[in-house]
């Protein structure tokens, strides 16, 4: 019996073969050099960018590696139910940067002093589809991806019904482009203008509900406080972002869409301490706040409210803010309590050196990893 000889491969075949291994060898050595993708906020976190500073805080100094999405504050309404744009608002190389950092761009409505043109806006059906109509037309024509609604605030039965009609029809005009168009809105912290919002019946029309869980003391209250507490301290009757979510959860707002609020700002108050009189009380960008002389100021930690405060060593002032301990227990309760994420009030406030330190934390305490790191 013969046995079938061996073929052993020829010099050239054997070096062909000895080339490719070499090839795939070096392509995996490069492939082991491209540094792994960053990953993405594991939460929402949608950061308010102010069209108006622009020219101190522009698209370049933004983290995106730690947004979600950027709501661009702010255009509004008129009376008639048209779309109002401020000069300069359109800002299309930040639309461009969010977008290529995986960032979505929302169009603000409103906010503080921009709202009086939102009753009459609503108050018809031709004025209100004719807003919607300019809408849809100006997030397809300049590249936005969805809508924020801040009317603040619905104040009466009337606007609540106006408000209830607006949001369906705005929704489901949204809703219905290819791709869908967002519908966010932020709110208040408590039911005394919440009562006018039917949270029930609009949940679903809206893809995140913002509440604003911060001004729970300011110059409009008759003592110092707290501007965003955690919990609410002893004593103290004007909220907290416990309370707030609490509320939210009790009007059936979806724990997928409910979002709470994280200043990068504070309010100073001229007296001695928490919960005394005062006289005059002014907001603080977080980094002016820390850049505040250490010889003049102490900083103390509420153990109840689970936020710091700085007391001037003469005391002749207070000042209530958010820092990177305070903003750490705000992403843990978010995730404790299986949040959707959080809004931020707003982006240039915690920027400083170059960085963007509490925007950084809520990032990574939300899995973000870093492109700056």
């Amino acid at each position: 019996m013969t046995h079938a000889r061996r073929r052993t491969p020829s010099m050239t075949a054997r070096t062909a073969v000895a080339a490719v291994l070499v090839l795939l060898a070096s392509a995996a050595c490069e492939v082991s050099q491209v540094p792994p993708e960053p990953s993405r906020p594991s939460k929402v976190v949608m950061g308010y960018y102010q069209a108006w500073s622009k020219a101190e805080f522009d698209h370049t100094k933004i983290a995106y590696e730690y947004l979600t999405h950027i709501a661009h504050a702010f255009a509004w309404p008129d009376a008639s139910g048209n779309l109002v744009l401020p000069a300069d608002f359109l800002y299309p190389e930040l639309n461009a940067a969010a977008h290529t950092n995986g960032v979505k761009m929302i169009v603000s409505l409103g906010g503080w002093g921009n709202c009086a043109g939102f009753p009459g806006m609503a108050s018809t059906a031709g004025n209100r589809a004719r807003f919607i109509g300019q809408l849809v037309d100006f997030c397809k024509t300049n590249a936005y991806d969805g809508v924020d609604i801040d009317w603040e605030f619905v104040s009466n039965d009337t606007e609540k019904a106006d408000f209830t009609l607006f949001i369906e029809a705005l929704g489901a005009a949204l809703h219905a482009q290819s791709p869908p168009l967002l519908l966010t809105t932020a709110t208040t912290s408590g039911d005394y203008y919440g009562r006018w919002i039917d949270y029930e019946r609009l949940a679903d029309d809206f893809d995140f509900i913002g509440f604003m869980t911060y001004d729970y003391h300011g110059e409009w209250s008759d003592h110092s406080g707290h501007n965003s507490p955690l919990y609410t301290p002893a004593g103290d009757s004007c909220g907290s972002l416990d309370e707030t979510f609490t509320y939210a959860r009790s009007r059936q707002v979806p724990l997928n869409r409910l979002l709470v609020g994280v200043p990068f700002f504070g309010r100073s108050f001229d007296c001695a301490a928490m919960g005394l009189p005062f006289t005059t009380s002014q907001g603080w960008d977080y980094s002016a706040i820390m850049a505040l002389p250490g010889s003049e100021w102490t900083r103390v930690w509420d153990g109840e409210a689970q936020v710091p405060y700085m007391r001037r060593t003469d005391g002749t002032m207070v000042i209530s803010y958010d820092d990177m301990s305070s903003v750490g227990l705000k992403c843990q309760y978010v995730k404790d309590k299986t949040s959707a994420g959080v809004i931020i009030w707003e982006l240039s406030g915690d920027y400083r050196s170059g960085h963007s330190e509490l925007l950084e934390v809520i990032g990574k305490s939300f899995g973000a990893g870093s492109r700056r790191d």
